[in-house]
C-alpha cells in the first residue's frame, strides 16, 4: 500500500515511481507497466454502468483500450459474460478485437449474399477509428476499409448500378 500525495489517497501496489505513476491531467495513479490513454480527470466522475462515485470507492478499477474507466466488478458483470464488447460512453471496441473481427471474416466468407444484394452499398461510421467510408453491404457485419474494425454504423444502405448510357 502506497499513499499518493497528489490524489491523497492510500492505494494498493508499490508505490509512485515503481509500479505506478500519477497523471496529473487525469488526475489519477495509472499502472506504469500499461499504456494509458489520458482522459481529464476521468475518474472524478461516476461509474458508467453502475453511476456509483469511482474516486472514493474502494472497489477496483478497470481502464478500458479508450481510457474510459469502470469499477472492475462492473466491467465483469457486462463485458465478461459477452453483453456487449463496447464503451458504454464512446462506443470504442472495450479490447482488442482481431481474433474477433477475425471470425466475422469468416462468416462474410462462408455466406455470400444473395444476388438481388450484389450491387447493394453501405455508407458507414466506424466507432473504433471515426472514419467513414462506403463498403458492400452484408447482413452479418459493416467492416470498416480503414482499420478493419466492425464495430460500424450504417448511416445509409443504397443501390449502386453501373453506368449507363445515354437513352436507355
Amino acid at each position: 500500500i502506497y499513499h499518493c500525495p497528489f490524489c491523497n489517497v492510500c492505494r494498493l501496489g508499490s508505490g509512485l515511481g515503481i509500479d505506478f505513476r500519477h497523471c496529473m491531467r487525469c488526475n489519477a495513479c495509472v499502472d506504469s507497466s500499461q499504456e494509458h490513454v489520458c482522459i481529464h480527470s476521468k475518474i472524478q466522475g461516476n461509474c458508467p454502468v453502475c453511476y456509483d462515485a469511482m474516486f472514493e470507492s474502494t472497489e477496483p478499477l478497470r481502464g478500458l483500450r479508450c481510457g474510459h474507466v469502470m469499477h472492475l466488478n462492473c466491467y465483469n458483470r457486462m463485458y465478461m459474460r459477452g453483453q456487449n464488447q463496447t464503451c458504454p460512453l464512446c462506443k470504442k471496441s472495450i479490447d482488442d478485437m482481431k481474433d474477433h473481427f477475425s471470425l466475422l471474416d469468416s462468416a462474410v466468407r462462408m455466406q455470400p449474399m444473395p444476388q438481388a444484394y450484389a450491387n447493394t452499398k453501405s455508407n458507414i461510421y466506424c466507432q473504433d477509428c471515426n472514419m467513414s467510408g462506403c463498403v458492400q453491404y452484408h447482413f452479418v457485419g459493416l467492416k470498416c476499409e480503414f482499420c478493419g474494425s466492425y464495430n460500424t454504423r450504417e448511416v445509409e444502405r443504397s443501390e449502386h448500378f453501373g453506368a449507363q448510357t445515354a437513352g436507355t
